[in-house]
């Protein structure tokens, strides 16, 4: 069982065997709940791919590859 301790600014590190467990990273969002028994769970929050673009608007138009490398182009002109 790994232990933490609280800092002055009541943050915790989660250890790093836990953290590799977890595939946990900078940056990665944790949820906090806890439970009747008084116990704190710390569920990582993974996003599945439908998920991240369950809102996104749909697609009206289709451009060529050729029309991507073009767009790319204007928008490197200048900047090398």
């Amino acid at each position: 069982m790994a232990t933490m301790t609280m800092s002055s600014k009541g943050q915790f590190v989660l250890p790093r065997a836990i953290r590799d467990r977890l595939k946990l990273t900078p940056g990665c969002q944790v949820a906090v709940s806890v439970d009747a028994e008084g116990r704190v769970i710390l569920t990582p929050v993974l996003h599945e791919p439908a998920e991240l673009f369950a809102n996104r608007p749909p697609v009206t138009r289709v451009v060529s590859l050729a029309d991507m490398d073009r767009a790319i182009g204007k928008a490197l002109r200048g900047r090398v």
